[in-house]
């Protein structure tokens, strides 16, 4: 049974997931992994001294929040072993400051490499995606 399902997970990281290596510098930071559209897209980032696996979703007409986020946030998900965290994200606010506020749980070394890598790789690729892309 678990050879099946190593299996399928393969067949599937071959068709969805665009990597290894996307976009990667010679240190070997950058984009490893990358999948989904401008809607929702799953980044696998390797940074100099941490890796994350980081969700961006663009807030849809019909998402319900406890406050109204605007065309100018986007939703910025890391996912650890277990667990999700993150929240919206204000782009016409510093990106630096705004991604302390959104991963608190994070070390300051790692909510600097996190933004450098967002700012450097994943931001770029996103803003070029189109919908239709997976």
């Amino acid at each position: 049974m678990l050879n099946k399902e190593i299996e399928i997970q393969k067949i599937l990281r071959k068709k969805f997931m665009k990597g290894p290596k996307l976009n990667m510098a010679e240190d070997s930071t950058g984009i490893n992994y990358f999948s989904g559209n401008n809607h929702s897209a799953y980044y696998e980032l390797y940074g100099s001294s941490s890796i994350f696996r980081l969700i961006v979703v663009e807030p849809s007409i019909n998402l319900f929040t406890e406050y109204y986020v605007g065309k100018d946030h986007l939703l910025f998900l890391l996912m650890d072993e277990e667990q999700v965290k993150g929240g919206f994200v204000s782009l016409k606010e510093d990106l630096l400051i705004e991604f302390k506020k959104t991963f608190a749980h994070l070390r300051e070394e790692q909510i600097i490499e996190l933004h450098e890598l967002w700012e450097n790789y994943a931001k770029i690729h996103y803003f070029q995606l189109s919908p239709k892309e997976i």
